[in-house]
């Protein structure tokens, strides 16, 4: 409530403009490339939740099928929640009533404005005094390139409509943060684990083993950390195993992709050869300048960042505590700790679904370039050049999405697909 008294305009602009993108995304590319795939047959729409509809649940268990044909052979898949399941099968059953609203569409809406709300609740709990001008700006221009992801629109425009990433990573951002400012304890963070786990067993495994190795300190290990990653690790797996468990108990053959496989340790050189090559070169090709733009984005801050921290240090002008207390490290690590720890335990599933997995790496680098524009001196140098950087990829991405509705494509950088 301070903050929101401190920066009222901010506070307008921000939401304003969260809307106006997403509304000029729609616009420009995403309705029309969602509705060249409408059509197509989608694992959730047209199979699990049909099944779901016209069998009862001791009989399909809330799994996932691939086919009719799968049911009735008794193979399910059984690597989502149920949670996850339940919460886009209420977003189907409202396309069902409401054709305009796709279930494809409502939840990247929603996976974008939670992340965007998650973000602005994070601006404010770090911010102490008011945002000035400058800083505001380059703070919503970035908000524009976050929301305005490439890689994001066309992905679940083109691919997957049961990837839980995008809507997962909002709960992960808050959960770093809490564990951040509370310290590894506390209602927060609890909750929001708990929340964690419901939503994605295996990713709070993967927090977890993250929390583990950030335990050990250079002063000794953090038994408060440590505790919290043995009970990430616990309750992921509890989540985790009651579908494989109800697919075994109701008797179905899994279709799930083994972990060898998915590591790259079944030997098989046909859609992978190493962890660097299945992100700079993935099996299925995506343009590399999808993740190289925001790391080169970030590197350039960061280096500005610091040679103008000096300037301003020299000049005795204060910073916000928020951005530069200890501690934040941790919030750096956790939120990175998804796509770091399954690019060194699955990095052939990178490699075959990078359409997938970019997310898990994008999406953080996003919300540090926000964060990290709080953490500039009030007086910019060159202010002039960022802002026009940020409007030379704002205005990239958007071209981008307005190209991804070619007819027959993946993304506007290829040929058509076969």
């Amino acid at each position: 409530m301070q903050f929101l008294c401190k920066n009222k305009l901010f506070s307008i602009l921000y939401f304003l403009t969260v809307l106006a993108v997403l509304i000029a995304v729609y616009k420009l590319g995403f309705k029309e490339a969602v509705n060249q795939i409408t059509s197509e047959p989608e694992r959730l729409r047209d199979v699990t939740f049909r099944i779901w509809d016209n069998y009862d649940p001791s009989n399909h268990g809330f799994l996932v099928f691939y086919s009719l044909e799968d049911f009735k052979k008794n193979i399910a898949y059984s690597n989502h929640s149920t949670a996850y399941l339940l919460y886009m099968y209420v977003l189907y059953k409202i396309e069902m009533l409401i054709p305009a609203f796709q279930m494809r569409v409502v939840s990247a809406l929603i996976n974008m404005l939670s992340l965007a709300g998650a973000v602005f609740y994070i601006i404010a709990n770090i911010t102490k005094k008011s945002i000035s001008l400058n800083k505001g700006f380059l703070v919503l221009l970035s908000v524009i390139f976050m929301l305005s992801m490439p890689g994001y629109w066309i992905s679940v425009a083109r691919f997957n409509v049961d990837n839980a990433f995008p809507l997962i990573f909002t709960i992960l951002v808050l959960l770093a943060f809490f564990i951040w400012k509370d310290k590894g304890g506390g209602k927060r963070v609890w909750g929001s684990l708990l929340l964690f786990a419901i939503f994605s067993p295996i990713s709070t495994v993967v927090t977890g083993l993250a929390l583990y190795l950030y335990s050990f300190r250079y002063d000794g290990l953090n038994i408060k950390l440590f505790k919290l990653a043995s009970v990430s690790v616990l309750i992921g797996c509890v989540f985790y195993l009651q579908a494989p468990i109800l697919l075994k108990i109701l008797g179905f053959t899994s279709s799930n992709s083994g972990w060898l496989f998915r590591s790259g340790l079944d030997g098989n050189s046909a859609y992978f050869s190493n962890a660097f090559l299945s992100v700079v070169s993935p099996h299925f090709p995506r343009p590399l300048h999808i993740i190289a733009i925001p790391i080169l984005l970030l590197l350039a801050q960061v280096v500005y960042s610091r040679s103008a921290a000096g300037i301003a240090k020299l000049e005795g002008e204060d910073r916000d505590e928020g951005m530069t207390s200890s501690g934040m490290e941790v919030f750096n690590f956790l939120i990175f700790s998804q796509y770091i720890f399954t690019l060194l335990l699955w990095p052939q599933a990178i490699s075959i679904h990078p359409y997938l997995y970019d997310y898990i790496f994008l999406a953080p680098t996003s919300v540090l370039i926000i964060l990290n524009f709080l953490n500039f001196p009030g007086h910019f140098y060159l202010l002039r050049l960022w802002v026009l950087i940020l409007l030379f990829l704002i205005s990239f991405n958007f071209q981008q999405i307005a190209q991804s509705k070619c007819d027959g494509c993946y993304y506007p950088a290829w040929g058509a697909s076969n």
